[in-house]
């Protein structure tokens, strides 16, 4: 009268497994794509390090260095942005990877 059935166990264990296969492939992108931008703005904070040293050398070279001071204002901040960027995509891989760790380790579990 009140019947009440459950699934099969292994077809429990099939569904749950799926899902957190879908978990860590989502956060594995995730990551990727972190360090991805992570390099693209290793590669562009080289480049800007780069064309300071070079704007430094030339005001030391010419009479008018101030020509030259607008430049290198403009780099200082493009660095400055640079490590706060960064900073934060550090924290957010470190995130991440602490989520793959748990996810990884809770469908060991199952």
């Amino acid at each position: 009268m009140f019947g009440f059935n459950v699934r099969d166990p292994e077809r429990d264990r099939e569904s749950d497994t799926a899902r957190f296969k879908r978990i860590i492939t989502t956060l594995t992108v995730v990551r990727n794509e972190l360090e991805l931008e992570k390099l693209g703005l290793n590669k562009r904070f080289a480049e800007a390090s780069a064309d300071a040293a070079l704007t430094l050398e030339a005001m030391t070279d010419i009479a008018e260095p101030e020509s030259y001071e607008g430049r290198l204002e403009n780099l200082t901040s493009v660095m400055k942005a640079y490590e706060k960027r960064v900073a934060f995509l550090e924290s957010q891989l470190t995130f991440v990877e602490g989520i793959l760790g748990k996810t990884s380790s809770f469908h060991d579990d199952l």
